[in-house]
């Protein structure tokens, strides 16, 4: 069993002023949150700075910063019951886990912890999700891992993160979502998303899912988020790498049945979905996503346009090519986790 060492960083948590460089199109249609917390996570590939947008706040949405253990950082995760954030950071192949988030966000003079941090097993981490203290890292292939994708699985503990799991597939990984024992991941490069019951009861090794299904229309995928109380699933579509203008979100409704009734190797048809993509969306190259139940907000994390950007658009049932009901310049914007209570 791998151990991931534990070390005691600082870090100081700055508070910038609400942000003034936001599209306000949908201003009076949005239901925004109506939660004492209402935060959005946003980790960044390249100013290593971990963005934290409040939206609870009747005064205006709030943002406030706090610097990330690597300049290139993806999966990001807040963990409310220990006020910690826990990031996947690709600089140097580390989980961090950052303390009293919620108690700095409160003054502006008290520094926000890096309290674990330490490097083992995967060499090309992309997308982490978690389940109580289990953390699932999804590594995608490269020359340093012989080209291999490898689901990594960790305990988090007092003295840092426990390897105590490792699973390969024979598909490249990108993002990952855990629900119950439930894990949906991205078959990367492809439209596909692969769906493994029983996750945890697998034994090291080789694993296969138990369905693959095709999402028609879809022309790359990258960022998915599931839903269990609405039962949506919702998907991004990079389109081409190279372009910033052809991004997608598709939303899947009655998710579950819908996948019960597509057989392995089947395909979910463009009836069963709504998208949105064109010129107005700015969806370029959207690499993750999250979900509000609450108000019914997406969050998207996009990658190629301006450089970096979270989108946030409003509930949508149908196909089109909407305005981002906000938006904001996050350099590098990688990976987004959103919480509210």
């Amino acid at each position: 069993m791998k151990t991931i060492a534990k070390t005691i960083l600082r870090t100081t948590l700055i508070a910038l002023p609400t942000l003034g460089f936001y599209s306000c199109d949908n201003d009076e249609e949005m239901d925004m949150p109506e939660n004492e917390v209402a935060s959005l996570f946003v980790s960044s590939n390249t100013s290593g700075m971990i963005t934290i947008l409040d939206f609870a706040s009747m005064d205006g949405i709030g943002s406030s910063t706090v610097a990330s253990a690597g300049a290139d950082a993806d999966g990001i995760y807040y963990d409310e019951e220990e006020d910690q954030i826990i990031q996947l950071v690709r600089s140097d192949n580390s989980l961090n886990v950052y303390s009293d988030i919620m108690a700095a966000k409160m003054d502006d003079g008290l520094s926000a912890s890096l309290e674990l941090s330490g490097t083992g097993g995967f060499v090309s981490g992309r997308e982490i999700a978690v389940m109580n203290d289990m953390v699932i890292v999804a590594e995608s292939p490269v020359e340093a891992n012989g080209n291999q994708s490898s689901l990594y699985v960790y305990q988090k503990n007092a003295n840092g993160f426990s390897l105590q799991n490792t699973y390969q597939v024979d598909f490249a990984l990108w993002g990952i979502h855990i629900e119950g024992n439930t894990l949906y991941a991205i078959v990367d490069k492809t439209a596909d998303l692969a769906v493994f019951n029983n996750f945890m009861a697998n034994t090291d090794g080789m694993i296969t899912p138990d369905k693959r299904v095709t999402i028609e229309g879809l022309g790359r995928t990258h960022g998915l988020t599931y839903s269990m109380e609405d039962d949506l699933m919702v998907l991004t579509d990079i389109g081409e790498a190279s372009s910033d203008s052809d991004g997608g979100l598709v939303i899947i409704t009655d998710f579950t049945s819908t996948l019960s009734s597509t057989s392995d190797g089947g395909t979910i048809s463009m009836n069963d979905q709504a998208r949105i993509e064109g010129s107005n969306t700015m969806l370029g190259n959207p690499v993750d996503v999250a979900y509000s139940e609450d108000s019914k907000m997406i969050f998207v994390a996009e990658r190629a346009n301006g450089g970096g950007k979270v989108l946030v658009y409003d509930y949508f049932s149908s196909n089109g090519n909407p305005s981002p009901a906000y938006n904001w310049d996050v350099a590098g914007a990688s990976a987004v986790y959103y919480y509210e209570d």
